[in-house]
This record gives structure tokens, sequence and C-alpha cells, in this order.
């Protein structure tokens, strides 16, 4: 049985509003698993729990 592949999409890091950090490698963008979700940790705003990028379902170094 074959596991169905992640789908990622691209958001706007909410840390730098697209200007560019490092948690978002300075690209101001990060992946997460689509559907897109804010963190229901923090709201969108930032935590450990998100990355600090506002986002649920981050893309991980080596996913």
């Amino acid at each position: 049985m074959s596991d169905s592949p992640t789908i990622y999409c691209s958001v706007v890091c909410s840390h730098c509003e697209g200007e560019g950090c490092t948690y978002c490698n300075k690209t101001g963008h990060v992946l997460v698993k689509e559907p897109a979700c804010r963190c229901k940790a923090c709201e969108g705003a930032g935590c450990i729990y998100c990355g600090f990028t506002g986002w649920a379902g981050l893309k991980g170094k080596y996913d």
C-alpha cells in the first residue's frame, strides 16, 4: 500500500509579511500542507509550534 504524496502550497510568512526573515529562509514565503491553515496555538501571530511563521503544517527540512 503506497501513501499518497503530501501536497504543499506557498503562503506568505506572517512573521515578516513577505519581506524575508530567518524563519522563511529570507524568501518571504513558506510551504504548508494544503489546505493552508493558520496556527491554532497562536492564531497566526507566530509561536514555537508554527516555527514563528503563523502557519500550521509547515513542510520540514527533510520532507
